[in-house]
Parts: structure tokens; sequence; C-alpha cells
């Protein structure tokens, strides 16, 4: 159960970087996004796993257009009020690296699920896009949370099953920092993608 819901939340949180700017529709994002990376997901040599090459080709069709920055900040919560501007920047490349790293390989397990779009709700400059992941065994409810920025609308959050991904990382931040203190999370944080970097290249 906890792998499946590892590889929806994946499929959820790469999906809707494909995209354009300047689209002024957040389901017409969610939907572009989806078809583009199910289309990289498709034309891999091998189905059953996700190499470097796979990853970067993903990387590169969703680069641009998921706002890490946004997601970094809710995740980590009161400690980026007291970071600096290199901190933070510093702060978001890690935790790009780490969804990266971490939930990537769970891609591999994509063997023709269907998306299918439901109700978009929009207030001011946020947006909901309701979707359902659908396999042979189970229909998962995955709810894109978008923000309207001057290149367009952009997702921030996700929740799967009613689960808030930012909402996870920040109880697990939390704790992190507590026990540790912000420079030492930082800092284990980093020895985490690291050796996430190290598995990845020993794969391939």
């Amino acid at each position: 159960m906890f792998k499946k819901f590892l590889f929806s939340l994946m499929l959820a949180t790469l999906l809707p970087m494909v995209a354009f700017a300047g689209s002024d529709d957040p389901k017409e994002v969610v939907e572009t996004a989806v078809n583009g990376v199910i289309h990289v997901l498709k034309s891999r040599p091998n189905q059953n796993t996700i190499t470097l090459a796979d990853r970067e080709a993903i990387r590169q069709s969703v680069k641009g257009y998921f706002d890490f920055r946004e997601m970094a900040k809710r995740s980590l919560g009161k400690p980026w009020r007291s970071m600096d501007e290199a901190q933070r920047a510093d702060f978001v490349n890690t935790f790009r690296e780490l969804l990266e790293r971490s939930y990537g390989n769970r891609l591999s397990e994509y063997h023709n699920q269907t998306v299918e779009f439901g109700k978009v709700k929009t207030k001011g400059r946020i947006a909901i896009v309701n979707s359902e992941v659908i396999d042979a065994e189970k229909t998962t409810p995955v709810r894109y949370k978008l923000v309207h920025k001057k290149s367009g609308w952009r997702v921030y959050d996700i929740k799967v099953e009613g689960i808030s991904m930012v909402s996870t990382f920040r109880s697990d931040f939390r704790q992190a920092v507590s026990k540790n203190g912000l420079d030492g999370f930082l800092s284990e944080l980093k020895k985490r993608v690291e050796k996430l970097k190290a598995q990845d290249q020993a794969k391939n």
C-alpha cells in the first residue's frame, strides 16, 4: 500500500511540471503536463527501469514550470524566515534534488495507468485541479494546487488520497530542525541527497 502511495505521489509530482508558459487555464496546464511525461515514460527503451538518461529527459521536459521555491518554502515553514537569500536558494535546489532522487525511480512502475480529470476550482490566484490515477487495482484521487504568477499557473502542492505532500514534508522537516537545528538539518539533507545520487550512479 505504501509503495502504491509513493508511486502515485511521484506520478502526481512530476506530471504537472510539463506545461507551457503563460497559460490562463490551470486544467489545461495539468492535462498538457500529463501527456508530456507519459510520452517520456512510454518511450523508455526499458519499461521496467528509470535510467539517468530517462531522468534527464523528464527533467528537461519539466524545467521551469513547477514552483519548487514555493513548495520548498511551504514545506520548511517558519525556519524559512530566518534564512538569507543564499541559504534559501541552496535549500530550494537541495529540496528539488531530494524530490527527484527520492521518488524518481518509482516512475518505473508506470505501466499504462490512465489519468482522468475532474472539476477545477479557482479563487483569485489559487486553483485546484482534481484528477484520478487509474490502474487495474484501484483509482487514486490526486488533487493539484496551483498558484498564478507572471509566467502562468504553477503547481506548488499535491494531495494524493487526501494527503498533502507539502504538509508531509513540513512535519518531517519540523522534527529534523527541532532535533538538529537549522544548520544541522540542512547538512543532513544534503548528505541524504548525495547518498541517493551515489545509489543512482551505481545502478547505471
